[in-house]
């Protein structure tokens, strides 16, 4: 009877502290603050895309028409010429069989037999005037930069105007490709017919070039001095293309492919642009994908971490449309979570907050304190887990936070908080 008390006691202990750390995925949108914010704040801003090879681009088809006008005017005047010319050709056939018809047949014979000379007149031959073909320049894409610069090029935090205004100028200079080129691979296979197998070479191929979109990008104040500008040297590199391996020898003929990556391209610089224009003087709105941690038991034992839980998602949630009311429920987590620290027994492994759950608890505040900027709060929690025993995994967590909590500290310091 005793044994069998000790057993359920054995069994309502473990259904006590049976609990496991669960995560789920969020996603936020917080404010980043500019890491070189203009000082004194302008109130607004305009965006423009500008190409530097517009002006060849345009020289070229000056050129072009002028060309094909010549050509077209070489075309009309050699077609009024033309009657002349056979007249003329005409005339001149008539007189020389004329004389060549005045000719005694001796002297025919003798030009002919003895001398070998054929002298019988040929009518000279008058061509038909054709209109030369002229070849369409190789320009660079021209594009509506309008929309270009209403979609690609923003700074958050200000405002679209004409007052106390940033002008905000990228430039393009233009999409380059090298010639595509079929690079061949001999790969051994193995084929196996009646238990024997066979190594034979294969050749595959597959297409290659290379391909860059150099751009550059300039910033400057109501006064034209420069507040940001440069020309990432990570768009003037090349990439490489490599198509898919074939046994077939792959078409050269690239036209469709070229314009898709150059329209990509081109949208992936332009993005890249408008990051480090509001990295660096923007108040970037800026996702950031995470964990939240709840406690799951097989009693309610941790109701109020699952309380807390879900006040922390739907705070996070409001926070980056209603920054008032994301704080409120951000808020009400921690207070959750700071409670719940109060019973961490990080050595006792029976304990309700033991140490998974604590190191949780951390994690969960360390996020909430990092979209409120509470950077005090966050070190004290840096700290104490700088001290605990942790896991590789996290330690490596705690390394990466550290480094996001000291780029928030210098990003505070330069705009004054």
């Amino acid at each position: 009877m005793k044994n069998t008390l000790f057993l359920v006691g054995l069994f309502i202990s473990a259904l006590t502290f049976a609990q496991s750390v669960k995560g789920e995925e969020i996603t936020f949108t917080y404010i980043k603050l500019p890491s070189n914010p203009v000082t004194p704040k302008p109130t607004n801003y305009m965006s423009y895309v500008t190409a530097s090879y517009e002006a060849e681009n345009q020289k070229l088809l000056a050129q072009y028409e002028a060309d094909k006008a010549q050509a077209e005017a070489d075309y009309q005047r050699e077609m009024a010429e033309l009657p002349n010319k056979q007249k003329a050709a005409d005339e001149k056939y008539e007189r020389e069989m004329k004389a060549w018809n005045e000719k005694s047949t001796a002297s025919k014979i003798i030009e002919s037999k003895v001398l070998n000379e054929n002298n019988r007149p040929v009518k000279d031959y008058v061509p038909q005037p054709y209109r030369r073909t002229v070849s369409a320049p190789a320009i660079k894409t021209a594009y509506d930069y309008n929309s270009l610069a209403s979609t690609y090029l923003h700074i958050d935090g200000f405002e679209k105007g004409t007052n106390n205004t940033m002008i905000y100028t990228a430039t393009l200079q233009g999409f380059e490709s090298t010639a595509p080129r079929v690079v061949s691979e001999v790969k051994k296979e193995v084929s196996r017919v009646n238990n024997v197998s066979t190594t034979t070479d294969v050749t595959y191929y597959h297409l290659e070039f290379t391909y860059r979109h150099p751009m550059s990008f300039r910033v400057t104040n109501a006064s034209n001095v420069e507040i940001y500008a440069a020309s990432p040297a990570e768009f003037t590199e090349f990439k490489t293309y490599k198509g898919p391996a074939t046994k077939t020898s792959p078409s050269t003929d690239i036209t469709a492919m070229l314009k898709t990556m150059e329209d990509k391209i081109l949208q992936d610089n332009l993005t890249a642009i408008n990051h480090m224009v509001n990295d660096r003087i923007g108040f970037e709105k800026t996702d950031r994908k995470t964990e939240i941690f709840y406690v799951k038991s097989k009693n309610e034992s941790h109701n109020d971490i699952l309380d807390a839980y879900n006040a922390a998602t739907l705070g996070f949630k409001l926070f980056g449309t209603s920054e008032e009311q994301g704080t409120l429920k951000l808020n009400e987590a921690i207070n959750l979570w700071k409670t719940a620290l109060l019973e961490s027994e990080i050595d006792n492994k029976k304990a309700r907050i033991d140490k998974d759950v604590t190191i949780a608890l951390y994690y969960n505040l360390l996020e909430a304190y990092f979209i409120l900027r509470n950077t005090t709060d966050a070190d004290t929690i840096l700290t104490t887990m700088g001290r605990m025993d942790l896991s590789n995994r996290d330690k490596k967590d705690l390394e990466k936070y550290n480094e996001l909590y000291l780029n928030l500290k210098l990003r505070k310091a330069a705009n004054g908080l």
